[in-house]
């Protein structure tokens, strides 16, 4: 694949606050709304889909209230080709929009019960509609990893004369894994030079292999959300996209990640989720560590066994004492509590960890493995001397 180059900038989008709200059971309050939104720009995020004008006042309402609070990034809302939506965006002094319309024959024939001209016509009236009202827009092809290459180049070279900021490809049933992801951003960008923006869906668990490939496809921009939330599967994870970005392709996107964790758990409140624990990124068991030759070698270095130190993401390092746990991990763990441990004393309250860890199918806390101590120490105590 194509290397990037060393001064192409990447652009993220986030869809916390309206594809992530659509994910099924997920309503945020106007707090909530408010709090993720600043959340997000605090650290940097440069673009945010702050909401659908058309869900009615209450969305609106709290649209109105997240443009009026000072934030940096660009603010978008979002709507469908319909010049009705777009004015209603425009009264609430919206500034940018997404445009979106379907693209692919499955979705004009059974959904719209229309046909390409209808797509085509819709969406120039859309853009007129959104020119007129001087509001910057993004095209956003729904389903268009399913649409005919000649129509979509038809529709980008549309969007393109008609003014719009970049041009979205939705994967919105994760029709493409990162080859053909890769191969066909690449073909749309070669034919035509105009900046393309991905969105990746999670069906086959692939939506951050995919945004990755369309970078390197020549794609300039990826729609992303907290933890990957969203319809469905979800979305491209931002916090897996933005370390992906600094660590595998050496790009740096501005973005302050030490609050990632804060951010993923305040989401996951909210949208009345947990965060699993072995999620990439933000989990709590990504710098965890029980196995003994894991453990010894982060003892030893940590870069012997961590992609990046966790204090970057606002996690912090584990050692798990438990089943699988080495004799290191016994006398590391212990010189924590002030106690030191000769090698042999290490190896038999091991031993004494492992059969407990067994019996009670997990690893252990700090209080048993205290516990664990005073025992072996008083079973010591009672054997009887040699002479």
């Amino acid at each position: 694949m194509a290397k990037l180059k060393k001064d192409k900038i990447v652009n993220i989008i986030d869809t916390t606050l309206r594809n992530g709200e659509q994910t099924a059971g997920v309503v945020f309050s106007k707090h909530e709304k408010i709090r993720i939104a600043k959340m997000l720009d605090e650290i940097g995020i440069p673009e945010i889909e702050i909401g659908t004008p058309a869900l009615g006042d209450v969305e609106k309402d709290i649209i109105k209230n997240i443009l009026k609070s000072g934030l940096k990034a660009k603010l978008y809302a979002y709507c469908n080709a319909d010049p009705a939506e777009i004015e209603a965006a425009a009264d609430l002094g919206v500034e940018n929009i997404i445009i979106n319309i379907s693209t692919s024959d499955i979705h004009i024939k059974e959904k719209y019960k229309q046909n390409r001209t209808w797509v085509v016509s819709t969406l120039r009236e859309a853009m007129r509609t959104a020119r007129q009202k001087d509001i910057s827009f993004i095209v956003s092809a729904e389903d268009a990893t399913r649409t005919s290459l000649e129509f979509l180049l038809k529709l980008v070279t549309l969007a393109k004369k008609k003014g719009a900021q970049r041009f979205r490809i939705c994967d919105t049933v994760s029709k493409f894994d990162p080859f053909r992801t890769f191969m066909n951003i690449n073909t749309i960008n070669t034919a035509i030079d105009f900046p393309l923006e991905v969105y990746s869906h999670n069906d086959f668990g692939m939506a951050t292999a995919n945004a990755m490939a369309a970078i390197r496809g020549g794609a300039v921009s990826l729609v992303v959300s907290v933890g990957g939330l969203g319809d469905g599967t979800g979305n491209a994870a931002m916090e897996e996209i933005v370390m992906a970005m600094r660590y595998l392709e050496n790009l740096e996107m501005g973005i302050e990640t030490s609050k990632f964790r804060e951010i993923a758990e305040y989401v996951a409140k909210a949208s009345a989720r947990a965060i699993p624990i072995w999620k990439a990124i933000v989990g709590t068991n990504v710098f965890a560590h029980e196995s003994g030759i894991h453990a010894d070698g982060v003892i030893k270095n940590p870069k012997n066994y961590e992609a990046f130190n966790p204090a970057e993401v606002g996690l912090t390092r584990q050692l798990v004492v438990g089943k699988h746990s080495g004799s290191h991990t016994i006398l590391h763990k212990f010189k924590e509590y002030d106690i030191e441990l000769t090698d042999r004393e290490a190896n038999d309250i091991l031993a004494m960890t492992r059969t407990m860890s067994v019996d009670l199918k997990r690893p252990l806390f700090d209080k048993e493995l205290m516990y664990i101590y005073k025992e072996y120490k008083s079973k010591k105590k009672k054997e009887p001397e040699l002479d």
